[in-house]
């Protein structure tokens, strides 16, 4: 048996803004006192698990995230954080930099196809990533950490909201998925070569759930 646990970055001043990020546009954490404690409540919680090894996206808002985490966790100070390109978010092409409200508000129709991850030809027009094309990638990214695991071990995987939300799917073979919080935690199970999903974006263990939820990745 091996373990993924899967972790959404924290909140960005885009999510606070509802501005669309994707692979290619970043924007910082926001790390004031009630964010800095949701890091270090998210640290304790993993303590409940021994993780063998950090993977994260590229993306810095993801890096920065892993090393909050591993800053705040006793156990993790000197564990390295590995990189993978195939963990960086789905690429929301034009959309990228816009208000949530002002594609909402110029193209219902697409934005309705996008916020429920169906491959919608017409989404093509605005260079967004194709979203079965973006399951394999981070599936092709998970196949490799569970490669580098033995019986028994855990990887922690720092990544984003709509390519977890994606992967997991596709991972699980489990399409009744909803977004994903910043900082929630979902875990599957590799067993027998079936991955299991054990928990989904879990956020009670952090000290203000409800500034996670506010940006359920729909962005």
């Amino acid at each position: 048996m091996k373990k993924i646990i899967f972790v959404r970055h924290g909140k960005t001043t885009w999510n606070l803004a509802k501005k669309f990020q994707g692979a290619n546009a970043d924007s910082p954490l926001l790390l004031s006192p009630e964010y800095l404690e949701d890091y270090a409540a998210l640290a304790n919680y993993l303590q409940l698990f021994k993780i063998d090894s950090i993977y994260s996206s590229p993306i810095s808002r993801a890096k920065k995230t892993a090393e909050l985490i591993t800053k705040s966790h006793k156990n993790l100070k000197q564990q390295p954080i590995n990189t993978l390109p195939e963990l960086a978010e789905l690429s929301f092409g034009d959309w990228e930099g816009c208000f949530k409200d002002e594609i909402l508000a110029k193209y219902p129709t697409e934005f309705k196809s996008f916020s429920l991850r169906k491959d919608d030809p017409t989404l093509q027009a605005f260079n967004i990533e194709n979203f079965q094309q973006a399951r394999l990638r981070f599936c092709n990214g998970i196949k490799k950490i569970t490669t580098n695991l033995v019986d028994g071990q855990t990887a922690l995987v720092v990544s984003h909201g709509a390519i977890s939300q994606l992967g997991i799917k596709q991972l699980t073979t489990n399409e009744n998925l909803g977004g994903l919080a910043n900082l929630s935690l979902s875990v599957c199970t590799l067993r027998n070569e079936k991955y299991l999903l054990e928990r989904y974006n879990e956020t009670g263990f952090l000290k203000h759930p409800i500034i996670a939820q506010e940006n359920t990745s729909i962005l």
